[in-house]
């Protein structure tokens, strides 16, 4: 993971449309939990509008993310379970009234730490072997890797 100066502002964009389009999502996904008289139809007409919002904001943060080599797309899988499952234990504790347990915080830092090692490829580090280089596509479509050798 390169930090430099001219793609901070990409990082910044890329992980705060990844988190709001998460956040929406997340919320989508549970506001209407304590209605419990709602029809199928009012679910659906209270949730989809988050759906759409997650969809516009998760589009550009993936496109950003891949057009600036920022991350893979196992670590925008990695990012989304990250962030769906801080913003489910938030909407837990503070809107569904829920407890939290000691298996929820512990779960929660096996994934960042999965996060972490796949982000900044510390197994490969660790083990002195080359850093995985990200796939490219060709101007006609067609996929090819760079540089994956071990």
């Amino acid at each position: 993971m390169n930090l430099g100066n001219s793609k901070i502002i990409y990082y910044v964009l890329y992980y705060a449309l990844f988190a709001i389009g998460q956040a929406l999502s997340m919320w989508g996904q549970y506001v209407t939990l304590p209605y419990t008289n709602l029809t199928y139809w009012q679910a659906f007409s209270m949730a989809i509008p988050f759906a759409w919002s997650n969809w516009l904001f998760t589009t550009f943060a993936i496109d950003i993310g891949h057009t600036h080599d920022i991350a893979s797309p196992t670590q925008d899988t990695f990012l989304l379970i990250v962030l769906q499952f801080t913003y489910l234990l938030i909407i837990n504790r503070f809107y569904l009234k829920k407890h939290i347990t000691k298996s929820d915080l512990y779960a929660f830092f096996i994934i960042l730490i999965g996060y972490a090692v796949s982000l900044f490829h510390l197994i490969s580090k660790a083990l002195g072997k080359k850093e995985p280089k990200l796939n490219k596509k060709t101007e006609d479509g067609e996929e090819f890797i760079l540089d994956n050798t071990p």
